[in-house]
């Protein structure tokens, strides 16, 4: 009997040692589902925030090739610049007409991103 007994024991230790593996096991599963979520996340708004940004850009070509001066692409009173929302986000344009350079941020979230383009009217 009592070998039997000392059995009983071993064997509660081992499935007390294999749920505890197991549970760790699922922890760091579940964190690391969690990273990865933030991370593709994170690479999306990157993804959407350049896309603002070439729109920006766009938007600012198109402008000047219509003959506008991009003026209204900066708050007069703040001399900040518009944000123009797009989609889930936003982009600003800012043109230095000095050095031909349109510089536009696109913004989704708490994520930038900035594109430049040297422009030269032929």
């Amino acid at each position: 009997m009592k070998h039997i007994r000392n059995n009983n024991g071993v064997a509660l230790i081992t499935v007390i040692i294999v749920m505890l593996t197991l549970a760790l096991m699922g922890a760091s599963l579940a964190e690391l589902a969690s990273v990865v979520n933030f991370s593709v996340d994170t690479i999306l708004d990157e993804t959407k925030a350049r896309y603002l940004a070439e729109a920006g850009i766009a938007h600012a070509l198109h402008e000047l090739r219509g003959g506008g001066d991009l003026s209204d692409t900066i708050d007069k009173a703040t001399t900040e610049p518009i944000a123009f929302p797009l989609g889930e986000g936003a982009y600003t344009i800012i043109y230095d007409a000095n050095e031909s350079l349109i510089t536009c941020t696109g913004i989704v979230h708490e994520t930038k991103k900035t594109l430049q383009l040297q422009y030269n009217v032929f």
